[in-house]
């Protein structure tokens, strides 16, 4: 995977599809955070939460302020609902 920042949310599995984390649209993402991502999977056991994400990128805004989700939609064709 090439590094760069996320255009929309990714789902990161192990080599068994466990799930490993999903991360946010806009998250910059390279080997060195690859490698982080995984040690964490590793250690725990178990799938990263956003609490594990804040953690391991106290950077990262993407994952310190989530976008909040308001229940608003986008209707292509009308606009905003």
């Amino acid at each position: 995977m090439s590094a760069g920042k996320l255009k929309e949310p990714r789902v990161i599995t192990d080599f068994r599809q466990r799930l490993v984390c999903v991360l946010p649209a806009g998250f910059y993402f390279n080997d060195e955070r690859w490698e982080k991502i995984f040690d964490r999977f590793e250690h725990k056991g178990d799938s990263l939460s956003m609490a594990d994400l804040k953690a391991l990128f106290p950077d990262e805004e993407t994952v310190q302020s989530p976008a909040e989700e308001t229940g608003e939609t986008f209707d292509h064709k009308r606009g905003r609902k």
